[in-house]
């Protein structure tokens, strides 16, 4: 996903410079509007994977605790 909005960044500004420099009407959704979303979705994704890995760190070892202790016969 990452990837993608990282793609879907670039490629605003890409058009959105060309569209400036053509005096196109679109420039201002491509150069602002587009890639502000675009690092939105980022800093999002990067806030829950931030959050799953500390979350993950003040777990116990889930592996250990799951498991019955063995019986000898």
């Amino acid at each position: 996903m990452a990837f993608f909005l990282g793609v879907a960044f670039t490629n605003s500004l890409l058009m959105g410079e060309e569209s400036l420099s053509e005096g196109g009407q679109a420039w201002i959704l491509e150069l602002i509007v587009f890639p502000l979303f675009a690092l939105v979705g980022i800093g999002a994704m990067l806030l829950e994977h931030r959050k799953r890995a500390s979350a993950k760190s003040r777990r116990p070892d889930s592996h250990d605790t799951d498991q019955l202790p063995a019986q000898s016969r």
